[in-house]
């Protein structure tokens, strides 16, 4: 007999498992299969654990600390860049008075400006605070630069901008702030005598060159610098003492008016609110915790079907070849 006969006999002496031990195999495999996937392992677990730790992590990152205070509105402060340094103090609102103005210095050239915020009880007392206003400049030496006036309506202000000479500032603000309640208070100093010293340092460099020219022979390119040296040191000169000048009065804005101060309403908070504020904030970490973890939780589940189909497959095969 040839080795292939032989094959063929022996494949079709080949013994058959009766159909009972094949259902009994069968019981016992499905059930090892039911056993292995109640059975949580530490792998599965920490697929599942990996993803939502860091998706609650993220979800911590993101929630902004100190959520129970409520946000406060930014203040955003805006001043023109001078032309020297400056000096600037606020005094508190409803505090008072000439001590939130530091004395001038006399040997230096300083340019004060102060605003005052005053609140009066009724329009006639608008139009009275604003004579006494200018007839307090005019007694310290001043006089008003600007009066505007509105005491018609049934609510009424008025902005007074006065000059008053810079060694009786202080004194000047003590009597404006008795014409009404102070809601509002800005002092301002800046200093120029750097700019001033500029200007004498430039005015001897011109007269130094004047004199340089006018000690020549007179001829006609002598006379234009003479005159082009003389022009420029006038004008120098004009403009430093107009600095000064300017300087040694001090400027006084005075803002009234009959609208009371508004308000501040505090929001009172219940017992409860820290609850539902902590509630919330758990409700928000759950959504990002979904959100980032859901994409890891969904392979994870394909991955395991993918994984238990390609199981079953190959114990029906195992099966069907006993």
């Amino acid at each position: 007999m040839s080795q292939p006969d032989l094959l063929t006999e022996l494949r079709a002496a080949r013994p058959v498992a009766p159909a009972e031990l094949r259902e009994h195999v069968r019981r016992i495999a499905a059930g090892a299969a039911a056993e292995r996937r109640r059975r949580l392992t530490w792998r599965r677990a920490l697929l599942i654990a990996v993803p939502v730790a860091a998706a609650i992590a993220g979800a911590a990152l993101l929630v902004p600390g100190n959520s129970h205070r409520a946000s406060a509105p930014a203040v955003v402060h805006r001043a023109a860049t001078p032309l020297a340094p400056v000096v600037q103090s606020k005094a508190a609102a409803g505090a008072g008075s000439a001590s939130a103005i530091p004395r001038p210095s006399p040997n230096r050239v300083q340019r004060i400006s102060a605003t005052l915020q005053l609140r009066v009880p009724s329009t006639e007392a608008v139009s009275d605070a604003t004579k006494q206003a200018v007839a307090i400049a005019r007694s310290l030496g001043g006089y008003p630069s600007r009066v505007n006036v509105d005491a018609a309506g049934r609510s009424g202000y008025a902005t007074i901008v006065l000059r008053v000479p810079k060694e009786r500032v202080q004194q000047a603000v003590a009597r404006l702030s008795a014409l009404g309640t102070i809601v509002g208070e800005n002092v301002a100093i800046q200093d120029l005598q750097t700019q001033v010293d500029a200007s004498a340092r430039k005015l001897k460099r011109l007269e130094a060159r004047l004199a340089y020219w006018q000690s020549q022979p007179q001829t006609e390119q002598a006379q234009k610098q003479v005159a082009s040296f003389t022009a420029a040191i006038a004008k120098l000169k004009r403009s430093r003492a107009a600095t000064v000048r300017s300087a040694s009065y001090s400027t006084l804005t005075v803002q009234l008016t009959t609208r009371p101060a508004p308000a501040i309403v505090q929001k009172k908070q219940g017992p409860l609110h820290g609850l539902g504020v902590a509630f919330r904030w758990l409700g928000i970490g759950a959504l990002y915790t979904v959100a980032l973890a859901g994409p890891f939780v969904l392979l994870f589940v394909l991955g395991w079907l993918v994984a238990r189909t390609v199981r079953r497959h190959r114990e029906d095969a195992l099966l069907s070849r006993s």
